[in-house]
């Protein structure tokens, strides 16, 4: 399922890097939005696992087929993602709304308040795109939110070698798999204005796309999950892919603080480059996955067999992440400590393990 809730988060973030202003309301409107939206998503899902349940329940009793039940629960798959699709729409047209207000307010003031759009390499990505006032307050750097994009190359381990990226047994190929994500985050100080701790909360979305050896597919038979040898063509192509809801929670540390004085007061000065350290926790709820792959026979050479998952992948997901950094480079390390896979997957290896780089932030 390509869920239309990713592209809305991408061409939000990039809408509002046009917002020339820091704005209390605008934030405000954001952090409701996002509330919405997961609420959103979080009913809709829990009424279409009602519905599936009930088909597996007279699939177990008899009374339909196994062709009949994977229809059915396709149908109700197709009809409850256009409904989120079609509230998820409803409720940005309403943020769209509050940003064309910011938007004008924003050309109505003056040159000095005016926002500016600039490229720094002394914030927490590779690049970052800070949108704001030309002549910040000091403490108006300390207490900032944006977007952040990040890409890592991920792999699966097990309980006996939990932080393996190497493990021979592994049965994804480690370098080509990958987790993207695009998270709206918020980034608050904690204590007085020279402290050099600060939290990090927010909310997006994750891509995991898991990439097989040439020769072998995902399949699933029997409510069970499995990787099969492909033998009906030539493989080109072989993967599968999650989407998650995501909501991170961080704390960083300045390891070599820098001060300013500014009309009387010292605060950290957020504008020079920072050696940061940071640990966190996140929490994931899935509402997305599928299987693809690619292959040419006698009949075609474009032939593609895209299948949703049935079983086999957690509804849900709990991890930790430990980042390290300078400047505009950002590295981080990703642990989901509950498995990806459950039970009815028939793999080695189930608990995610990441390793990648923040690349690119809009911060206001």
């Amino acid at each position: 399922m390509k869920s239309r809730i990713l592209l809305s988060g991408i061409a939000l973030s990039l809408s509002l890097t046009v917002c020339a202003q820091e704005n209390p309301t605008l934030e405000n409107q954001i952090k409701n939005y996002t509330v919405k939206i997961d609420s959103i998503v979080m009913h809709e899902k829990s009424a279409m696992n009602k519905e599936l349940d009930e088909i597996d329940l007279r699939f177990k009793e008899g009374e339909i087929s196994d062709a009949e039940k994977k229809s059915r629960r396709f149908e109700i798959a197709q009809r409850y993602e256009k409904s989120i699709n079609e509230k998820v729409d409803a409720k940005k047209n309403e943020l769209e709304e509050v940003i064309r207000g910011t938007v004008k307010n924003s050309v109505m003031q003056s040159d000095d308040e005016r926002s500016s759009l600039v490229v720094s390499a002394a914030d927490k990505s590779l690049i970052t795109l800070r949108a704001g006032k030309k002549n910040k307050h000091p403490k108006d750097l300390l207490k900032t939110w944006g977007f952040l994009g990040s890409v890592g190359y991920l792999n699966l381990t097990n309980d006996s070698a939990p932080f393996n990226f190497f493990n021979d047994s592994s049965e994804i190929r480690f370098g080509q798999s990958e987790s993207a994500s695009n998270i709206m985050k918020f980034e608050r100080q904690i204590g007085k204005f020279t402290s050099p701790v600060f939290v990090h909360f927010g909310l997006g979305v994750r891509s995991d796309s898991y990439i097989l050896e040439k020769s072998k597919v995902f399949a699933q038979k029997n409510n069970q999950l499995f990787i099969s040898p492909f033998s009906s063509g030539q493989l080109k192509y072989s993967s599968l892919k999650a989407e998650y809801i995501e909501a991170p929670l961080d704390i960083s540390f300045v390891l070599n603080p820098k001060y300013i004085d500014y009309e009387g007061e010292r605060y950290l000065d957020a504008t020079k480059s920072q050696l940061r350290i940071g640990f966190g926790i996140y929490g994931d709820i899935k509402i997305g996955n599928r299987i693809r792959y690619k292959y040419s026979n006698e009949v075609s050479s474009k032939n593609v067999m895209i299948q949703r998952v049935e079983d086999g992948l957690s509804p849900f997901l709990f991890g930790a992440k430990l980042s390290f950094g300078y400047g505009g480079f950002n590295f981080y390390l990703k642990k989901d400590i509950t498995p990806v896979f459950d039970g009815n997957a028939q793999l080695n290896n189930k608990h995610g393990l990441q390793v990648g780089i923040e690349l690119l932030s809009f911060i206001f």
